[in-house]
């Protein structure tokens, strides 16, 4: 734990993203009212729209990859630079890194996670993603039309809200490099009927 809240920002002069010594905050485009996920002003909470997941098929253990949302037990090396951040972590024998960029010219956040298996035995793990689309300015005014698919010819996860007049137009994605996938864009069938999260890949 930092003994004050800390922020990295990654942007190019089109598109950024927040990432807190906490895990991966918020991300938006040209302007803010325009946010691809929520922001949330609050140094206590750190509340995010925007996780990852590892678990242990075998055991149902499971933890995240940064300190939030879902602590793991052992520490966490949080280090933030010129255009990336980056979250260390092990647990239970397996390493993680997670890697978080922008592209210097497109509105494309990277992040990649690296994982190891230090245990000395083999195991049998997931890795599941989640973002809470806004797509506008604020999440409770536009969360009822915001609209997702996954596109046929890369299995991408899309999203889109028709009903803000300034980004009717405008996709957002979600896309994994791995064939392995599977894709939801339903909250129900993520966590339950009241759970927040929205976006399952795995």
């Amino acid at each position: 734990m930092t003994p004050a809240p800390w922020v990295n920002v990654l942007a190019n002069p089109h598109f950024g993203t927040v990432v807190s010594e906490s895990g991966l905050a918020y991300t938006g485009r040209e302007c803010h009212e325009f946010r691809l996920t929520p922001w949330c002003n609050d140094p206590v909470s750190d509340s995010s729209g925007e996780a990852f997941y590892l678990r242990d098929e075998e055991r149902g253990h499971f933890w995240s990859p940064t300190p939030l949302p879902s602590r793991g037990a052992m520490p966490y090396a949080s280090r933030h630079g010129f255009g990336y951040s980056v979250f260390e972590h092990t647990e239970r024998g397996i390493r993680s890194e997670l890697w978080v960029y922008v592209a210097q010219d497109a509105p494309i956040k990277f992040t990649v996670l690296k994982v190891r298996n230090e245990s000395g035995r083999s195991r049998r793990l997931s890795a599941t993603g989640y973002v809470e689309w806004v797509l506008g300015d604020l999440r409770p005014k536009s969360a009822m039309h915001v609209v997702t698919e996954i596109e046929p010819g890369s299995g991408a996860l899309f999203a889109r809200n028709p009903y803000n007049t300034e980004f009717a137009s405008r996709v957002a994605f979600f896309d994994v490099d791995d064939v392995t996938r599977t894709v939801s864009g339903d909250r129900t069938e993520f966590l339950g009927v009241t759970a927040r999260f929205e976006t399952r890949l795995r």
